[in-house]
This record gives structure tokens, sequence and C-alpha cells, in this order.
């Protein structure tokens, strides 16, 4: 994402495994570089996410996943972050999936403050995401 004040850039990959018929466990890894004016931020996250496919026809599935983990920025520290992810599956080729997804991440962490005093922040980002998948 980019404009003239504001950069969001960032690399998400994931690997999953179908554990049973349309349950997938998967791990995603994902860095952000965020800049606004003068000011920028590198967030880090790992997450755990079940996700449930449900097929509509033999090329396209729905599917709907929680990812659980933590995220970690330089200046907040680590927190947990929770990711609610609703989206779609459409084969491509024989072996291609793509996959466009709504995801809404929540991620507490210590709010930086000028005393000795630390408090807990929740900070939310709903993000739009397009994928595609490799299979072997």
């Amino acid at each position: 994402m980019l404009s003239s004040n504001f950069r969001n850039i960032t690399v998400a990959p994931q690997i999953g495994w179908f554990v049973a018929d349309n349950l997938e466990l998967s791990a995603i890894l994902s860095v952000s570089n965020i800049k606004t004016g003068d000011e920028d931020a590198t967030m880090w996250s790992a997450l755990a996410e079940p996700s449930y496919h449900i097929p509509f026809n033999r090329t396209m599935f729905g599917f709907v996943g929680m990812g659980i983990g933590a995220a970690y920025e330089q200046k907040l520290g680590t927190g947990l972050a929770v990711a609610p992810r609703i989206g779609a599956n459409f084969l491509v080729g024989r072996s291609g999936i793509l996959t466009p997804s709504l995801q809404y991440q929540y991620i507490s962490h210590n709010q930086m403050s000028e005393d000795d005093i630390t408090t807990v922040a929740l900070t939310s980002a709903l993000q739009v995401n397009v994928g595609y998948t490799a299979m072997w």
C-alpha cells in the first residue's frame, strides 16, 4: 500500500497441512514495514492458524480461520496477536491456488509512556490479502 505520506509493505509466507478432511493447520510468518511522514516501524508476527475449508465445487472453496500467536515491534515489544480470517481458494491450473482473503488482526502490546507505569494497549487492522499457493 503506497500513497504520498504513507507506505505499508507486508510479506507473509504461509505453510499448511491438511490434517483431516477440510481442516488445515498453518503457520504464517509476517513482516510489515510501515512508514508515515518521518516515522517508520517494522512489525514481525508468527501465527498458528487452524482453518476450515468448505467446498463449493471442484475448483472453488471458501474458508474461515483463526490465527493466534505473537507480534513484535521494537518500541512496543512483544504482544499477543489474534487474527480471524475469511476467504476463498480458486484452483488455477493443476497445482496452483489463488487465495483472496480478509483478515482482522488484533495485537496487544505495552503502550509507550513517559513514566514508569506500563499499560497494555490494543491495536487492530483490517488487511485485504491476495495470495498464490503452489501445491506439491
